[in-house]
């Protein structure tokens, strides 16, 4: 069974564009829900963040949420639809510790903060949720806009400089 996975609350479009990258032979499991970023720089495949990710200028470029399963297998190359991270589109996924954001004046403070992701695996169990135990951090790729204290969930953006497009200021 799946586990928690990042998704898209809002968006401001009629449909969001997707594009397929290539994902390689024998790599670890890609699933719909997971963010996605450059297996190196230059790179035609695509790989999993992990916990810590993302930091903008030192990590690959994000591609954006893997929007099905890759079609890879042990022996075989295969592609995988991804959602282009536009912007506008607002993600939800639970918060890494639903205690810090537990009432409405906690989740306001932490709106604006730039932060990471935590990723207990990256494998189908894992769990893939928004790092507000961090703090602001201005060199990190996700702002907190807002979320839903009684669930635990976090709403964010993917800053632009963070991603193929590129574009915003770290600062």
């Amino acid at each position: 069974m799946a586990g928690k996975r990042i998704e898209i609350a809002h968006s401001p479009y009629d449909s969001i564009p997707t594009q397929d990258f290539q994902t390689d032979a024998a790599a670890t499991i890609i699933e719909a829900g997971m963010l996605l970023k450059r297996t190196s720089a230059g790179s035609p495949y695509v790989t999993p963040c992990a916990t810590g990710d993302f930091t903008i200028g030192t990590d690959t470029n994000i591609v954006g949420l893997a929007a099905k399963d890759s079609t890879h297998t042990a022996t075989a190359d295969g592609k995988i639809e991804v959602y282009a991270p536009l912007q506008g589109i607002i993600y939800r996924a639970y918060a890494t510790t639903a205690a810090n954001i537990d009432t409405e004046a906690k989740l306001l403070a932490i709106e604006g903060d730039r932060v990471d992701l935590t990723v207990s695996a990256t494998t189908s169990a894992g769990d893939w949720s928004i790092n507000e135990d961090n703090g602001d951090t201005p060199a990190l790729a996700f702002q907190v806009r807002g979320g839903n204290y009684s669930k635990g969930t976090v709403e964010f953006i993917i800053r632009d400089a963070a991603t193929e497009y590129g574009g915003d200021k770290i600062t």
